[in-house]
């Protein structure tokens, strides 16, 4: 683990980062319009960074999806932490679904505005238009990854899927890509990456810079066409695969 000494330096690198990204809102013109592909790149760029910053190692695991002509993918992931997002987010150009409360975070919320980002209030009816602005991503050609365990887990298990977004398959056709994420500490089992119960964000950040030695593995597992009949099977199918390639990685530690 680092000295407070260090690991101030490191919070101090990556608060510069944040407020590099927000300058680069402004250059890339995403602020106007993120659709362009200098946008995109840009924001891939910009959450890679994050992760190196941050001393996390990433592996990965599988192909990563090349774009559809004209068509987004849809991707969806188990979810252990915020840091899945960088994470992911780093390796493909993808727009998140994210909680409404991120949109109130000290500038991640305009960050991720600004860049896309689709949010949904949980709880509040309104998963049906969030599957329609998803589906009009996918047909923009802006891929779009979510969290469909509908909160954060210790990453040792996969919780069960909510299917109701998987319905933007009723308003366009969608190739669907799992991603299996998993985080490590070497000859530790504890995982400081775990975001659950009542993290409060800042203590959260401020005890993962304690570490340099997390290591990331992202499997991408193989894509499908996401049917618009018979969903549940194809949510079931695809839960069971990203739990099993979790329960892999786990079991390896």
């Amino acid at each position: 683990m680092l000295s407070t000494i260090t690991q101030s330096f490191s919070a101090l690198r990556l608060l510069l980062h944040i407020m590099l990204g927000i300058l680069l809102i402004l250059c890339t013109g995403a602020f106007w319009n993120n659709k362009t592909k200098l946008v995109k790149s840009t924001k891939q760029w910009w959450l890679s960074r994050i992760t190196r910053l941050m001393g996390i190692k990433v592996n990965v695991m599988g192909s990563i999806p090349s774009p559809y002509p004209g068509k987004g993918i849809l991707y969806v992931s188990n979810h252990v932490s915020w840091i899945d997002i960088p994470l992911i987010g780093g390796l493909q150009q993808i727009n998140f679904l994210s909680k409404a409360e991120v949109k109130n975070w000290p500038l991640i919320g305009y960050l991720a505005q600004s860049t896309g980002t689709l949010f949904i209030k949980r709880g509040n009816g309104d998963a049906q238009k969030v599957a329609e602005d998803i589906a009009g991503y996918i047909e923009q050609g802006r891929s779009v990854l979510f969290f469909p365990e509908g909160t954060t887990s210790d990453g040792r298990q996969v919780r069960r899927f909510f299917p109701k977004l998987f319905r933007a398959a009723e308003h366009t056709q969608i190739q669907l890509c799992p991603v299996a994420v998993h985080y490590k500490l070497e000859d530790n089992p504890s995982n400081p990456a775990a975001f659950i119960d009542d993290d409060e964000f800042g203590s959260h950040l401020w005890n993962l810079l304690r570490y340099r030695n997390i290591q990331a593995t992202v499997e991408f597992l193989p894509v499908r066409p996401l049917p618009s009949t018979n969903l549940s099977e194809t949510v079931k199918q695809a839960q069971q695969e990203i739990s099993q390639s979790v329960a892999r990685m786990h079991g390896s530690c």
